[in-house]
Order: C-alpha cells, then structure tokens, then sequence
C-alpha cells in the first residue's frame, strides 16, 4: 500500500497564516474522518494527518482552500503510521530556522457576516468598533512576529472572555482561533477627546460625539487600522478649506470615504471593474472620473478631473456613516486624508497624535488597540482600453473579473468583497498602483526560481524598500518622502520588522546612484557597519564601504525597468523606456526621459530627450513656467523672446523677471542640464496656460494630460539628431507648433492632445530604430510619466501594432514606489551568476 494512504507530514507555504488555514483544515479533516494535527510554522502550516482519504484530503487543500488564502507550495512526505486518536490543532511551532519563512497576510476589510452583526441589536457586538472574524480585520498592522498567533500580535493585551474563548475553541464557529477575536467586554475600546480640553466620552457616545462634531464643520483625528485619518464633511465647504490651509497648503487631492457605491455613482462615473476593486476586501483608494453634474466641496479635489473614492473597511468606519443604523447614512462623503505632518510619516499612536496633530484638528477619535506597523491607504487607478500587453493578463477572452475566490461577487453597496488579486486583469482593463500598501502589503512578487537576500532600499522620493528571499521578492509598504528623520525612523523600523517576520539577512544592498539621497548614504553607512559577508565577488559594478556587506549602485532609470523585469521574470535583455521628472545620471546630469537596452548585467544608454537646462534647479520644478523659458531659448534661440511674446509670458511675468530666469537657465552653476520627460510635460503644460506652478509633485502634468481627448490624431514635429547609434530627441520644432497653435487660438484640449501625440510618436520612432539596431523585441515601459494614461495607451497600442512585445509595471508603481523592487531584482540575479554566491549556495 502506498505509505502515503496511511500517514502524510503536509508542508503548505503562502499566506496560510491570519485567514482561517487550520480551521479550514481542521474541518476537512473531520468531514473525512481523518485523525492527526495540524499546527502554525515558521515557514507555513503543518500537517501531520492519517487515514484512509488522505488523497482526497490533499487535492482539497487546494481546491476548497479559504478565499484570503494563498498556497504557492505543497510538500508531502510519507510517514509511517502512527495511530492518533482525533484531529487537533496544535499549538504553533517554530524551528527557529533562518531559511524558513512564511507569508503574512494583509490587513483585510470587514466582511458581510461581521457587518450583519455590527447592526444587529440582537447581537452582542451590536455597535462594537473592533468586530471581526477568521475572514476579515487587522493581521499585518497588528503582527509582532510570526507565527501569526495572538500571543504574537497587538491583541495580546487583550485576555479573551469566556464567551469569545468558547467561541476561539469551537471548530464550526466563524471566529474559531480568529487571532484578534473580541467584544466589547474583553476587548480594545474608543474614546473621543475635544481639543485643549480634558473632556472625554468613550463607546457609543464618543462614535455619537464624533459625528456631531463633523456635522458641525469640524474636523477630527480617527485612528484607524493602520494609522491615524484626518477627517471632515466632504460637502461642508469652510471645514474642506479650513483643512487644506491647516494640512495640505498645495492643491494635492484628498481622499475621501463614501458609504456604498450608490453614492459614489452620484460624484464619479464608475465602471464594472471599478465597483469590483472598490468593493473587495483590499478597499483601496480608486481614482474615479468625476461627474460634470455634481460635485462636493471644490476643495477636495481642485483642478482635476479625479476624485480619489473608497468604502469603508473597518467597522468604525461603517459606524461613522451609520450610527444609530438607519436606512439613509450620516453623511454621503468624508475626507480620509492621512493623519500625518507635511511630508512625515502616518501617525499610529495615540500619544503622537495628541502632540503632532493638535494644530490640525479639533476633536480625536482613539482606541487603545496598537499599531505594531503603520499602513498608509492604498492608491490605484483601473486602466480601461482595448490594447494588449505581454504578459499582464490582457490575453483573456472575457470581461469578467478573474478573482482567486470561487464565491460571488460583493453586491452593489459595497458590503464586502472577494479576496481581490492585485491581478485585476480583463480584456479592457489594467490596474496600475499609484501607492501600493494597506491591503497589498506586504504581499510578495513571485520570482522565477531562488535566489540570494538581498535588500534595494528605493528612492527618495515616494520610498519603498524590497527584501527577497528564496522565489519572493517582498516590497514594503509605501514609505514616504525620505527628507526628515520621523521618516528614516519609520524605514528603519519597517526594515526590521520585515527582516524578522521573513528571517532575512541580506548579503548585498542596492540603492541609487545618487550621492546626494539620503537612501543612498544610508545604503553606505550600513555597508561600512555591518561584516556578515566574507566573500569577495569579482563583479565589475560592485564597490564596498569599509567592511564586507556588498554595495551595488544601480542607475535610476535602470531600476526603473528592472521593476518591470523583476514582475515578469525577464532575465534577457530589453529595450527600457523610462520616463519621469528626475534621476541622477551616469554622466552627472539629470535624465528623464531615456532609451536604454536593459540586462541583467547592465544598461547601454542609447537615446534620449534633448538636455534643456533647468533654472534653478529645484525652482524651475517648482514653477513650471522658468522650464518653459528654458525650452522656448533651446527652440528659438536669439527669437526666444519674440517667441515668448507671442505666448503671453512677457504679459503675465514680466520682461525682467524673464530676462533673469534666462539668464540663471545660461548658468551651469545654477541651472544643471535634464532630460526629463516629466520636466517637458511640466513646461508645455504652463507654456499654454494650464498650471505654470505645482503646488505638488506632478500637478502640472496631471492638469495637462486631464485636457487630452479622444479623436485628435494631429501632432508636432520633432527632430532626431543621430550619431554613432545614439539619438538624441529634440522637441524644439514641437514648441514652435505649440505657439503657433497659441497664436491661432487653438484650443488647449487640442495642443494638449496633439503633444501626447507627439511623445507617443517619439517612442515608437526610437523603439523601431533600437528594434533594427539591437534585434530586441521586448519593450519595457515605466516611470512616473506613465501614470499618465492616455500616453500609455497610446504607446503600447502603436508598439503592439508594430509586433513588439510590451510589458508594464502590474504590482508595483512605475512610479519610484517600484524603484526597491528594480534595484533588489537585478542585484539578486547578478549574484546568482557569481561563483562565489553559487558555491556557497551548494554548502
């Protein structure tokens, strides 16, 4: 008889851990009369199971696995019979072992069940805040460590009582060792204090005093699930502005919070796929087309045409909307704009947000269960068109949503959601991350075999860090702007909480090539203080601090596209198009808009954008309209002036303040040479008089490409200059069309339209030469720039009719937000082909 009919030790990898695995197990054991146990790993779950249906029990683990789940590894091995007398649950077990890991699993919005008994005055969590079961609330903001036990979380503090033990212990309940399992007399509670008072109410009354407070234009701190919001009425206008003077001092949207999808549809337009990534269990901000029609305050989104949208994912939000419960909600839309200090990282504690959040609000709403790691929200965009791109899922012949759960899709009203992929694939259809965290981290990128630890620790700007370890890279959640110290806190105290949680110890670190970041300093610091490594690879690209830890720079453009490697295994070479503001280049100047033959090993540069100098460096990217002066001297030369007459600049700034932004644009001391493609869009943007300042990053760009509509094929002229093999793109003729169309009072929708043209022509001009040059049929796109997508479109609709095979950041931003994951990806397999790491490997 086969050994293993009799006895089988199961090893079943993935996110097993947080969403119901050995209750799952526990009960498929019974149904099948098998006997045995099965217990929490360092690397997994266990099972030690025997009987006669042991086969079926193995092929059901995949098949009837709980939906929040996700298994990437089964291992049998064969055990000789040992004679259990029932199937129990085990405690958990850590071998201590360095080389195992397992999964942790997202934080996960409330589900149905647990929203029918918030509202249910029967029940007797009617009303609590912190309802939750197996299949739904906090699991990666409240893990210490793994395994993913209670002892092991924030919860820990929290004895049970009788009644949630019994429920903990009972194999048919819903919460059967639900980790955070509680009610409201053993578990967390809220309170709502009043600014510069010592007044306080807690339970149901703070929820009552928090929405009063709100009806009545104020505004309010609320501890979330992974840190603090900043709330406020998104119809009241005064509290809207009031807010944005407080917080914001830009144009920067706010997100804001509706109460189902009915009256979502009532500001934004709102698409199948979009009410599918609303409404799942990630719930993620969606930047939804706003309707013409009806808006809410000017306030919350101004100068665009987006509206960033969620629903509510923890039951406190729900209660914000509905507390007493009644049929019609409390307010329609709240601003949930995270509660943090310009450019610091999200506030998560009580006491911090009394101190740093005192200016900015006028009541808090708190609660005594802690956030062991802060989670921003989540920021995507649903890409709808009809193109195809290799290998991201759009080779599927139906427009039905491809969801890993077999159960139904959530109704309308936003009351749950299926466990929702970060693969939200249809024919028309593209899900692109503007900020990747809450609810997708710290889920893994699957890598194509394994391979060594290693550490990239991203950009400066919009940071993320990524650690692999063995087929996985593990990218953290969004960071922040690393310009001030509460944010190298955060990075550091996220990097080792994900050191510990996946036992990884990297043997190199990645970073960018800049001297000046502070990720790179960082990167240089760790390498002259840490001496794990003993080895001496002969690897051309890398460089050592003072100690042994390898070192790797890695160009930022070049990161950029490994991302787009990494995500889709590409090991051969590429042609990189990589578009954004800025990056520090190979030659010291800043690019941008770059064509480059991507490798493994390395990049060969071979175009870019014509260099225009910037005026003043950091004010030129500030305003907007000092870039356009600069491109309008490179077009015009001895004209610029005439020509900048004729687009009204002479008018609106005056004649001296050009003629000393000209003269600041001539100087290499004040005014370093760039590439950017996003420093282009920045300058036509103001030169036609659409955003000649951004009040924040890529606003300018963004107004410009909201102008762009379909139907307008016209576009400019640009001049491809060649020499031996490299290009250089001029835009030059480009911006004389632009003012003659100026001048002949064509629309600004127009020339917006006809310049995305141009760039998309430009691409797929220099792609051809590089295709014929280099005989390479792979084109990888990323960037910042490519946010922007009507350009996307456009591009790999032309490249894809011109037979080349296009990929595109899926899981990560093409933004800087995946730059970690580029850095990390290509180091990695860079050791790989090193002796030294091979043989070690083998030991």
């Amino acid at each position: 008889m086969d050994p293993v009919a009799l006895r089988a030790q199961i090893s079943v990898k993935g996110v097993v851990q947080g969403v119901g695995f050995r209750p799952f197990v526990y009960n498929l054991a019974g149904v099948l009369g098998l006997k045995g146990f099965v217990a929490n790993t360092g690397e997994g779950v266990l099972v030690d199971v025997e009987g006669p249906r042991i086969a079926e029990f193995i092929e059901r683990l995949r098949t009837d696995a709980p939906p929040l789940s996700r298994i990437t590894e089964v291992s049998v091995i064969p055990a000789p019979f040992h004679g259990y007398s029932d199937f129990v649950i085990n405690v958990s077990l850590d071998p201590d072992h360095a080389a195992l890991f397992t999964l942790v699993s997202p934080d996960v919005s409330m589900c149905d069940d647990c929203l029918a008994e918030l509202l249910d005055p029967s029940d007797r969590r009617y009303l609590y805040p912190f309802i939750n079961c197996t299949n739904c609330g906090p699991r990666y903001s409240i893990t210490r460590s793994v395994p993913y036990d209670r002892l092991n979380t924030t919860m820990a503090v929290f004895t049970m009582c009788p009644s949630c033990l019994k429920e903990y212990h009972e194999p048919g309940d819903r919460r059967f060792h639900a980790q955070p399992n509680a009610c409201p007399e053993c578990g967390p509670s809220i309170e709502y204090r009043v600014q510069s008072t010592e007044f306080s109410v807690k339970d149901r009354e703070a929820i009552e005093r928090t929405i009063d407070i709100m009806k009545n234009g104020g505004i309010v701190a609320v501890k979330g699930l992974g840190g603090f919001h900043i709330a406020c009425d998104a119809t009241n206008d005064e509290a809207v502005r009031k807010l944005r003077e407080k917080k914001r001092k830009s144009n920067k949207p706010f997100a804001v919070m509706m109460p189902d999808v009915e009256t979502i549809r009532q500001f934004c337009e709102v698409t199948k796929d979009e009410v599918a990534l609303l409404t799942s269990s990630r719930r993620p901000v969606v930047l939804l087309r706003k309707r013409t029609d009806r808006e809410l305050s000017g306030a919350v989104s101004p100068n665009n045409s987006y509206l960033g949208c969620m629903l509510p994912y923890t039951p406190l939000h729900y209660l914000l909307f509905h507390f007493p419960y009644e049929q019609n909600p409390c307010f329609s839309a709240l601003v949930m704009t995270s509660g943090n200090l310009s450019e610091e990282p999200i506030v998560r504690d009580n006491e911090e947000a009394f101190l740093k959040l005192s200016g900015l609000v006028d009541a808090f709403l708190v609660h005594n269960r802690d956030i062991f790691m802060r989670v921003d929200d989540s920021v995507v965009r649903v890409q709808s068109s009809g193109f195809r791109v290799r290998g991201s899922g759009f080779r599927v012949h139906s427009s039905e949503l491809r969801v890993q759960s077999e159960r139904q899709a959530p109704d309308s009203n936003g009351r749950h959601g299926d466990y929702f992929s970060a693969e939200l694939r249809t024919l028309n259809s593209e899900l692109s991350f503007l900020r990747r965290s809450r609810g997708y981290a710290p889920d893994p990128i699957p890598l194509s075999d394994d391979g060594p630890e290693v550490l990239g620790c991203g950009a400066d700007l919009k940071n993320t860090f990524t650690l692999t370890k063995g087929r996985f890279a593990i990218p953290s959640q969004h960071i922040g702007d690393r310009e001030n110290y509460e944010t190298e806190m955060f990075f550091e105290e996220c990097l080792e909480n994900l050191k510990a949680v996946y036992r990884v110890n990297p043997i190199a670190i990645a970073h960018d090539l800049h001297p000046g970041y502070h990720s790179t300093r960082w990167a240089r610091d760790q390498g002259s203080e840490n001496s794990e490594l003993r080895t001496k690879p002969a690897l051309e690209s890398l460089y050592r601090g003072n100690s042994e830890l390898m070192l790797f720079p890695i160009q930022h453009h070049y990161a950029h596209i490994g991302s787009v490697m990494a995500e889709h295994g590409i090991k051969d070479n590429v042609i990189g198009v990589a578009f954004d503001g800025t990056g520090y280049g190979t030659d010291g100047k800043l690019w941008g808009g770059e064509f480059i033959i991507a490798g493994i090993e390395g990049f060969e540069r071979v175009g870019q954008f014509k260099y225009v100098p910037l005026p003043g460096d950091e004010a030129a990217i500030r305003e907007p309209w000092k870039t356009s002066v600069s491109y309008v001297m490179e077009a015009a030369g001895d004209r610029a002036g005439q020509m900048l007459g004729q687009a009204g600049f002479l008018r609106k700034y005056g004649k001296a303040a050009i003629d000393q932004v000209q003269a600041i644009a001539r100087s290499r001391d004040f005014s370093t040479l760039s590439s950017g493609a996003g420093r282009l869009f920045d300058a036509v943007s103001a030169l036609i008089g659409v955003c000649d300042r951004n009040t924040f990053e890529g606003e300018a760009a963004m107004a410009l490409e909201a102008l762009t509509r379909e139907g307008i094929d016209a576009e400019y002229v640009v001049e491809f200059k060649g020499k031996d093999g490299y290009t250089e793109i001029d835009f030059g003729p480009a911006i004389h069309g632009i003012i003659r169309d100026l001048g002949d009072k064509l629309g600004q929708d127009i020339i917006a339209t006809k310049f995305h043209n141009t760039v998309a022509t430009a691409v797929r001009t220099m792609v051809r030469k590089m295709n014929a040059q280099f005989a390479v049929q792979g084109v990888a796109l990323s960037g910042g720039t490519f946010q922007n997508f009507y350009l996307l479109n456009r591009v790999v609709t032309m490249l894809s009719q011109d037979g080349m095979r296009v990929y595109i950041n899926k899981n990560v931003p093409c933004n800087d937000g995946g730059i970690s994951l580029g850095q990390a990806y290509l180091v990695r397999e860079r050791l790989k082909k090193s002796s030294e790491f091979r043989g070690r490997s083998s030991e």
